[in-house]
């Protein structure tokens, strides 16, 4: 039984490292444990001067479980499992420069710490703190902070989440 497990561990991790490759992570309902039906996704606990980031983050990990956790539902109240998020800090900061001296890039950078609980057994299922991700746009191909920095960096949280979680669970 125990062999089988640590083989079932492995194949995960295996897994999740070829998804890193290919640039997409995923999990699904049964990477979860068995009991865990239902998820409550909290406010963001925004530390940041940016009050529209931290919805924005809970949106997205909202989209990330209800697009790869098959049969677990998202509720409001009395979960199976707690997802807690505090956004650290958050950074926009010039990259790279034109020969002419503009800002070419810019480099987005979020700092957050996760917290994932299982009600029913009482016992974290995955804690990580000063999880930090990336994101950079190009302002000379009009890409935006927000819709192009922000979200990379995101993306980036999301697989940088997953993967761990994976690792542990």
């Amino acid at each position: 039984m125990k062999k089988l497990r640590v083989k079932s561990i492995l194949i995960l991790f295996l897994m999740a490292s070829l998804g890193g490759l290919f640039g997409c992570y995923s999990f699904t309902a049964s990477t979860l444990p068995s009991h865990i039906k239902t998820v409550q996704i909290h406010e963001v606990d925004n530390k940041t001067l940016d009050p529209v980031l931290g919805n924005t983050l809970k949106d997205s990990v909202e989209k990330m479980f209800r697009k790869n956790a098959g049969g677990v539902r998202l509720v409001n109240s009395d979960a199976d499992a707690d997802f807690e998020l505090t956004l650290l800090s958050y950074t926009n900061k010039p990259e790279n420069y034109t020969s002419s001296s503009e800002v070419e890039t810019y480099r987005v950078t979020m700092k957050v710490n996760v917290r994932f609980y299982d009600n029913v057994k009482e016992k974290m299922i995955y804690k990580g703190e000063n999880l930090s991700a990336d994101g950079t746009y190009d302002v000379l191909q009009n890409e935006t902070e927000d819709r192009h920095g922000q979200s990379r960096a995101i993306a980036k949280l999301q697989d940088l989440i997953i993967a761990n979680a994976l690792a542990k669970w």
